[in-house]
């Protein structure tokens, strides 16, 4: 005989994957009656529900079904992620344009703080809904009227075919942020209940110069972040 909380964890599975992403659950008091079984047996399922992010636990107002969680390796590039997980990925662009390098993003580029870069923020979607939004800076130097192409896609893919620029990633650092209320509006999320993702990356070309440099906020109910090779 299973144990009671394994019979209630694969009964609960399958409601789960009959019921709308945001979609909220019973109580525990409640699925403790259906079951027969206490509370602390229920909340044992829903434990192991929310560490596989099948569902979402709310203080003070509930269990809600997750969404489905893209994985992507740091490695890999947003529109290679949503290939990869069968999704339909889309950019919009935020802003784009030439600005002077202040302190923070001279020393991120190595280089001299005045000098002109690039600035393009972007809202990055995997079937239509938004998943990360994305402040990117590179030397302006490096890619002349870059401005003046469609930045709605990979932004590796382009410099690479565009301007024959391969780059590699040099440094990695992700933090657990709560985004800011303009970042939440745009993700579409609750910044009270929902974290997200910080990524903080810094890509280099082939002599060794960095070129790129972009921080990445990716909302924590849809996102995974694998660290290593893929």
């Amino acid at each position: 005989m299973p144990a009671k909380y394994e019979a209630v964890l694969q009964d609960l599975s399958q409601r789960i994957a009959d019921m709308t992403p945001g979609e909220r659950l019973p109580s525990e008091q409640q699925l403790a009656k259906d079951f027969d079984v206490s509370t602390m047996t229920v909340r044992r399922a829903l434990q192991v529900l929310i560490d596989a992010k099948r569902v979402i636990g709310i203080r003070g107002r509930g269990t809600f079904v997750a969404q489905p969680t893209v994985s992507k390796f740091v490695l890999a590039s947003f529109t290679e992620s949503m290939r990869a997980a069968g999704m339909s990925a889309r950019t919009e662009v935020l802003s784009a344009g030439l600005n002077r390098a202040d302190k923070e993003v001279a020393e991120r580029l190595e280089i001299e703080e005045g000098e002109q870069v690039i600035s393009l923020t972007r809202l990055r979607f995997g079937d239509g809904t938004p998943l990360c939004l994305e402040y990117s800076v590179l030397r302006a130097a490096q890619f002349p009227g870059i401005l003046g192409l469609n930045l709605e896609g990979s932004l590796y893919e382009l410099l690479r075919k565009r301007f024959d620029v391969e780059l590699s990633r040099v440094e990695l650092r992700i933090t657990a942020v709560m985004a800011s209320a303009e970042e939440a509006k745009l993700l579409g999320i609750d910044p009270q209940a929902i974290p997200c993702i910080k990524a903080k990356s810094s890509s280099k070309q082939t002599d060794g110069l960095i070129v790129e440099d972009t921080i990445s906020i990716y909302r924590g109910d849809r996102y995974e972040l694998i660290v290593g090779a893929s």
